[in-house]
């Protein structure tokens, strides 16, 4: 069973990750060394910049920027990026991507021969990588390095939304933001806080996948649908009441934890079907 809430949640995810952050908070790495790993038949790029890109929620930017460097602000992008990796073999010459294979979340790529390609040895490679980690919920005992947004789902409710058939629900949502420094928690909070207000979101359709699949690699069949049960639902995810807090630093709490700030907010969806849950 696939719910209304799990979608919704999702679509707050991606577009954070997939759409928002991207537009400011990545970083470009260039001529990075390349391995090849026999025990998993792929190349796997060199850490050579921090934060990790091998952290939770975080990996290699698989959009491009849409248009003149920005991005649609309540929609997630439905085709692989063609501009954000690029390998290199070992006369630094580039690579086409159709000889390989990337997996953005652990940074490799697997060549179209097992060791090498048509055009050379895969040997260096550029890419774009996410700064911010993204992560579902409160972070955990091992939580990622900083800066770090989780997304909370609080308390919901779902009420009527006319005369007649049709119902509308209302979910608290939380942000959570842990910055490494009082400068970048400002930053990244009024970032978030500014692209909330007075907007809204696109509810998409996970059920036949998400953008990457398990593995890493981008997946293919992805087109970024709009969710709907019948020919009257909008899906769209209404943000009402956005507010943003700074909380306070106390000399005790961990190097995760001295940078943080909240935004909260109500979102507010709408169906004109008997049955919410009907997906």
């Amino acid at each position: 069973m696939v719910t209304l809430a799990r979608m919704e949640d999702m679509s707050l995810q991606h577009w954070l990750k997939g759409t928002l952050l991207p537009m400011k908070w990545i970083e470009n790495v260039v001529n990075v060394p390349l391995t090849y790993n026999a025990d998993k038949a792929r190349f796997e790029a060199s850490i050579t910049w921090l934060p990790n890109f091998l952290d939770e929620g975080r990996g290699w930017v698989y959009f491009d920027p849409y248009g003149d460097s920005a991005y649609v602000l309540n929609s997630v992008p439905s085709t692989e990026q063609t501009t954000r990796v690029t390998v290199y073999n070992e006369s630094a010459v580039a690579i086409s991507s159709s000889n390989y294979t990337i997996n953005y979340r652990d940074g490799a790529i697997v060549a179209s021969g097992d060791t090498t390609t048509p055009q050379g040895v895969p040997t260096t490679i550029d890419f774009s990588q996410n700064y911010v980690s993204v992560i579902d919920g409160w972070p955990g005992e091992n939580p990622p390095a900083g800066p770090v947004v989780a997304v909370d789902m609080g308390p919901y409710k779902k009420g009527p939304y006319q005369i007649g058939p049709g119902r509308v629900s209302r979910r608290n949502m939380i942000i959570h933001i842990f910055a490494t420094s009082s400068s970048e928690r400002d930053d990244l909070t009024e970032f978030i806080y500014d692209a909330l207000y007075n907007r809204h979101l696109a509810v998409l359709d996970f059920r036949e996948g998400e953008p990457l699949n398990y593995n890493g690699t981008y997946n293919t069949g992805w087109e970024g649908n709009l969710l709907t049960v019948d020919t009257n639902d909008e899906a769209l995810f209404h943000f009402r009441d956005v507010r943003a807090e700074p909380i306070s630093f106390r000399q005790e709490w961990s190097d995760l934890n001295q940078w943080r700030s909240k935004v909260t907010f109500v979102a507010e969806s709408y169906r004109m079907g008997l049955d919410f849950n009907s997906l």
